[in-house]
């Protein structure tokens, strides 16, 4: 159970409503986590019906922008391991949204989005942007990216 969930968890054991006033006594880091925590979850529900893992989303916009590109160099970009890239470029190849070009050399492969690729990417960010809440999270940007790269200074 990570943070968000055990933030909810222990407002529903407290009796704190999760509507209306029971949410001001929230300190701003409780609502940001729990925030950020619902809206991932139903991301991540919504790109299992896509037959889309995490994953696969990040390495189709890295392709979109960047293809083709090494599958070693790709497993850098998302912060995963050879192994697991190797996994998921699999199934993705499997739906025929990318393609992968073996033999190159030092045995080398490189990966490139296919069009199907673009499309269930077009098909999958069109909805996650509909996901977000309806206020101005544009503002939020700088904050919350300072706050990460005060992080990764650290």
């Amino acid at each position: 159970m990570d943070l968000a969930e055990r933030l909810l968890a222990q407002a529903r054991e407290q009796g704190v409503s999760l509507v209306g006033p029971g949410l001001d006594d929230w300190s701003n880091i409780q609502l940001l986590t729990v925030a950020a925590r619902v809206l991932q979850r139903d991301a991540t529900e919504y790109l299992t019906t896509l037959g889309l893992p995490r994953l696969g989303l990040y390495i189709l916009e890295y392709l979109a922008e960047r293809s083709p590109i090494l599958q070693s160099e790709l497993a850098g970009l998302v912060l995963a391991r050879t192994q697991t890239i190797g996994r998921i470029l699999t199934r993705l190849e499997g739906k025929q949204w990318i393609t992968r070009e073996h033999g190159l050399t030092q045995n080398q492969v490189a990966v490139a989005i296919a069009h199907q690729g673009r499309t269930i990417l077009a098909t999958a960010q069109e909805r996650l942007r509909a996901l977000q809440p309806g206020v101005d999270v544009e503002s939020l940007r700088p904050a919350l990216q300072a706050i990460i790269q005060r992080a990764a200074c650290t």
